[in-house]
């Protein structure tokens, strides 16, 4: 949005010559609105500051709504301040109160699209998998699938706030990447027999010695794992 800039840098230099001259009443006029264009801008400026980083790493954006009309009205409001420099100029009619209802309506547009078409790469392009608690529900509690899914949880906390707070720059990106990746070569122990399921499950209540069956127990051998457990009476 250099328009924008243009408009703000214009403002400004004739408010600094305004100043030193004796017209310190015109001066204060210019400089409110310089002001107020200079806060209109920022978030727009935001906006098209995140288009190029997008852009540059290959997130496809659409073009931003309404920014032909928009620029238009800028160029046109610039080319008539340029001829009469004076904060009438500005206020004459409705130029200022259109540009700035143009200016916020093209800020709101723009950032709601923004939102919407990052959020689609995210969830496309990106590491797809189930949050930690839906995916700690599909899971056998073996020692291998506590251990792996803490990992999980940790990586998958830093990894979901970029849904909402998208990266700002080229390193971001490249940690963000790297935190789908490290979520997708996360790996769980899945083909865990149904009857050591149910005997793992139970064990935070305490499990019957019906559900020690002897498939369970070979499986309990066959992955080391007869030593981590002991049978206790249960007191009444």
């Amino acid at each position: 949005m250099s328009l924008i800039t243009d408009a703000t840098s214009t403002l400004q230099r004739l408010t600094r010559l305004r100043t030193a001259s004796e017209d310190a009443q015109e001066a204060r006029e210019l400089e409110a609105l310089s002001k107020e264009l200079a806060e209109l801008a920022s978030p727009v400026c935001r906006l098209a500051a995140n288009v190029a980083v997008f852009r540059s790493e290959g997130v496809a954006l659409s073009a931003i709504p309404d920014l032909a009309n928009v620029s238009d009205s800028i160029q046109k409001t610039l080319e008539r301040f340029q001829q009469a420099p004076k904060a009438t100029t500005l206020r004459q009619g409705r130029v200022w109160t259109v540009l700035v209802n143009k200016l916020q309506t093209l800020a709101q547009k723009a950032q709601s699209a923004q939102v919407i078409e990052w959020q689609y790469y995210f969830d496309h392009r990106l590491f797809g998998g189930l949050p930690p608690a839906k995916r700690e529900s599909t899971l056998a509690k073996t020692p291998q699938n506590k251990e792996a899914i803490e990992h999980y949880r940790e990586l998958y906390q830093k990894f979901i706030k970029y849904r909402q707070q998208p990266p700002t720059n080229s390193e971001e990106f490249n940690k963000l990447r790297q935190l789908s990746k490290q979520l997708a070569n996360i790996t769980f122990q899945e083909d865990v027999p149904e009857d050591v399921r149910k005997f793992l499950d139970a064990l935070g209540i305490g499990a019957g010695l019906h559900l020690l069956t002897p498939d369970v127990l070979n499986w309990l051998r066959d992955n080391g794992l007869l030593g981590n457990y002991v049978v206790r009476a249960r007191i009444n």
